[in-house]
């Protein structure tokens, strides 16, 4: 193993030597990365290692390219030369071996500040202003969230933090730029144009989109799990010892008093606190079809996740299985929460008007965030003790990021027919039903009226 440092003038090489001797305060981990906290004679250092040895071949590709330790301290030098304000960089090491580089640590001096979402009644126009003096310098920032900028509460200080991917461009794009305030509005809103008020909603969208899917991936939330011979995947803080009992005989969930529904195509069932979906098989063709792709209740899973994400009000999944034999997805499996002393919008529909706007909330809300379900009749809605509605079945729900208003008209018709009949159903509710709709999602009426031809 051969370690290579580069300094920061002046500081001392043992100091930083011993930081990495030093466990530290570990402020995030995961396999590949891992910040940590130092303190040393009243001052704070933060180490940030990314271990590159973990996953084959990656070692390798740093011959050919920069490191993300040499890149950061690279930008942070050119940064500091042209005033702009970031945290202060110390040193940064690499080790290699005959197979390539093995990890890269960067270290940095601790800032009295912190991250803008986690104080209170920071001037947001003076956070624009100053991302606006850091654009006009060339820079191009690509990740700046909240996290990304520091400030000192008691001097108002600002300083960005974290520069990986950021570049100083003599001739910097104005759009890419224009996408860092408006990327940074997703957590932290500020006095923006239209234009890039517009721009954040779709951005935020895909954001969302992109983390729905690690609801599939091993991370403190979500991971692999065994119980009885089944493979799970489990949400971390849900699970406990009744779920795992539930877990390991989830068929005795589908049968006698326990059971919802017992249909040819899904069984569903309760246990406890959980709502259980057995996705049974139905055509041969589908063994092909689930051959290359998710099942239905993986796709429930992160779509289930995904409405959680842009508060679009349906039970929280909890688990996910796939029972696949030589790869064949014969059956799997969905766990949800259940819903206290819910019933069916069918059976709650008393002429009631907060449950009207309620529900056009719900529905709005759902193609607002790029939604459609193809099967949304009255009862694939939930509504609970407080008369608040409820999204379920997922199974014709799909994402595009964008509703038009005539998949919308096609998605409301449906409803209407469930609803047909039922107290709810009054001249009077579908108005109040209708405004609040076009209020959440934006579309005008003479729009909607258009698109029901």
């Amino acid at each position: 193993m051969k370690t290579k440092w580069e300094l920061f003038g002046g500081v001392d090489r043992s100091l930083m030597e011993s930081l990495l001797r030093d466990e530290g305060e570990v402020i995030k981990q995961s396999p590949a990365k891992s910040v940590a906290r130092h303190e040393i004679e009243g001052e704070s250092f933060y180490v940030k290692r990314s271990r590159h040895s973990v996953f084959p071949l990656r070692p390798q590709k740093y011959w050919f390219k920069e490191c993300p330790a040499r890149w950061e301290w690279r930008v942070a030098g050119a940064m500091q030369a042209l005033g702009i304000p970031v945290v202060e960089h110390l040193a940064f090491c690499e080790t290699w071996s005959l197979t390539g580089l093995q990890e890269d640590i960067l270290i940095t001096r601790g800032f009295d500040g912190q991250p803008l979402h986690l104080v209170e009644g920071v001037d947001a126009q003076r956070v624009v202003e100053f991302v606006n003096r850091c654009h006009e310098k060339g820079m191009v920032h690509g990740d700046l969230h909240p996290a990304n900028i520091l400030i000192n509460p008691t001097t108002g200080e600002l300083r960005l933090a974290d520069l990986k991917g950021v570049r100083i461009e003599q001739q910097p794009d104005r759009a890419k730029q224009n996408e860092d305030l408006a990327y940074l509005n997703i957590d932290f809103p500020m006095p923006l144009s239209p234009e890039l008020l517009r721009l954040s909603d779709v951005m935020r969208r895909k954001k969302m989109a992109v983390r729905s899917r690690r609801c599939l991936k091993n991370n403190r939330e979500f991971g692999p799990q065994t119980h009885g011979l089944a493979k799970w995947w489990v949400r971390k803080p849900m699970a406990n010892y009744a779920l795992g009992q539930a877990l390991v005989a989830l068929d005795s969930a589908l049968a006698g008093e326990a059971l919802l529904k017992a249909g040819r195509t899904s069984t569903v069932g309760q246990r406890g606190n959980f709502v259980v979906k057995r996705y049974n098989f139905k055509k041969p063709l589908n063994l092909l079809k689930d051959f290359f792709r998710p099942t239905k209740a993986r796709r429930a899973f992160q779509l289930g996740y995904h409405l959680e994400l842009v508060n679009v009000r349906t039970p929280a999944v909890i688990a996910v299985a796939e029972h696949r034999p030589l790869g064949l997805a014969l059956r799997s499996y969905l766990v949800m929460e259940k819903i206290e002393s819910a019933i069916s919008l069918a059976e709650a529909a008393q002429d009631d008007p907060r449950l009207a706007k309620r529900l056009a909330k719900l529905i709005g809300r759902m193609h607002a965030e790029g939604f459609t379900h193809r099967d949304l009749k009255s009862s694939n809605v939930l509504v609970d003790g407080q008369g608040e509605p409820w999204l379920i079945d997922l199974d014709g729900l799909s994402f595009s990021g964008d509703v038009s208003a005539r998949a919308a008209v096609s998605n409301l018709k449906r409803l209407e027919r469930g609803l047909s009949g039922k107290p709810l159903d009054t001249v009077a509710n579908r108005l109040r039903f209708f405004r609040e709709y076009c209020r959440v999602t934006g579309f005008p009426p003479s729009v909607l009226r258009e698109s029901q031809g």
